[in-house]
């Protein structure tokens, strides 16, 4: 079991995503460690991006980083 704290904002955000992707959370959580494990890194660079970066990002773009994982 592991458990961490997370604004409930935060979590409703992240489920609607999470379904609208035919997942949850969890199994994202589970997917994340797992590649942690395999790479031995994170899986995603982690730099601070503009918000508008994000709204706008391509299909194309969010399903091959969904795929990177």
């Amino acid at each position: 079991m592991f458990r961490v704290r997370i604004d409930r904002k935060l979590i409703a955000q992240a489920s609607k995503v999470a379904a609208d992707i035919g997942t949850t959370p969890g199994e994202v959580v589970r997917m994340l460690f797992k590649q942690m494990v395999k790479r031995r890194t994170i899986p995603f660079p982690l730099h601070a991006d503009a918000a508008e970066d994000e709204v706008f990002s391509s299909a194309e773009r969010r399903s091959k980083l969904w795929d990177e994982l």
